[in-house]
Formats: C-alpha cells, structure tokens, sequence
C-alpha cells in the first residue's frame, strides 16, 4: 500500500494510520501542502472526502479513505489486523473500546483544559471517572499479558495508545 494522509501536525487520529504504516512497511507520506480549515475545504479536497474531515487518506491508485481506523486498518497487514478470525474480532473489539471507553472521556476531559470546549466541571469529573475505570480494565487485562490481542503488538494496540494520547 502506498499512498498520501492528509492530516495536520500531531493529530493523534492520524498517528494510528502513520504507526501501522511503518509496521507493515506501507509507503505513506504526509501531505505538506495541507492547511486544516483551509485545504480540507477546497472543492477539490471535497470532492474526494465529502465531509472534510481528517485524516484522510489517498492511495497510489486514487481509492480515498477517511476515519482513522478504516485508514489504519487499509494500510496494516494481517499481522497487526490479527492471523485468524478470532483475532480479527479481538481487535475490532478493542478498537471499539478505544472510540467508546476511552476517547470519549478523554475529550471531554482534556479539551476544556485545552480551550476547545467550554468547561462543565460535572462532565468532566464524570470523564475523568470514566476514564480511570478503562484504565482499570486496561490494567487488569494487561497483567498477564503484553499486548491486547496475540503475542505481538495489533491494530488494537496501536489505537488505544493513540487515543490515549491526549490525556
């Protein structure tokens, strides 16, 4: 796979893609002519990804992605996506957690103290709460082992720590 992300400088969504790519030795290059609130508006960015959304990603043969973890999971090999079915469905299921359990809180905890929401004590609070108990999971599921899914580091590693990046 090979290709062009359209992100902005340190977006952690855009880091699950740019850390499976190295994995599995996909040439993914970052785009350095992309402005966020200016380029992702063009007709011409438009017309490839509707929403104007990132990341996005463009491959060599002109397929466009957007959603990090469709992106992600187009520029991995079946090593990190997992060897059999089992494992396939283990790591959906921790990306899952990622995007419902923990990004969420991290958001709504973190985006207040960063200026991009206004602040609710009570919601964040709750965030925080929410986020120590994924941790406490995370953590109890991690004694015994070392990576989420398999012996060997998976998709479902790489988007947990990613979205665990903000807080």
């Amino acid at each position: 796979v090979s290709g062009t992300l359209y992100t902005y400088p340190d977006n952690f969504r855009a880091f699950k893609a740019l850390i499976a790519a190295k994995y599995s030795g996909a040439s993914v290059k970052v785009a350095n002519d992309f402005t966020f609130g200016k380029t992702n508006k063009e007709e011409k960015f438009l017309a490839k990804f509707p929403l104007g959304k990132v990341p996005a990603f463009e491959d060599s043969k002109g397929l466009c992605i957007f959603e990090s973890n469709a992106i992600a999971v187009y520029v991995a090999d079946d090593t990190l996506r997992g060897k059999d079915e089992l494992q396939r469905a283990l790591v959906q299921q921790w990306i899952g957690f990622a995007d419902s359990e923990i990004l969420p809180a991290a958001c709504t905890w973190v985006f207040p103290i960063l200026g991009a929401m206004q602040t609710n004590k009570g919601a964040q609070d709750r965030a925080r709460e929410d986020l120590r108990a994924a941790l406490k999971l995370l953590d109890a599921f991690l004694l015994h082992q070392t990576y989420l899914v398999g012996e060997r580091i998976t998709l479902a590693d790489i988007c947990v720590a990613c979205n665990l990046l903000m807080p």
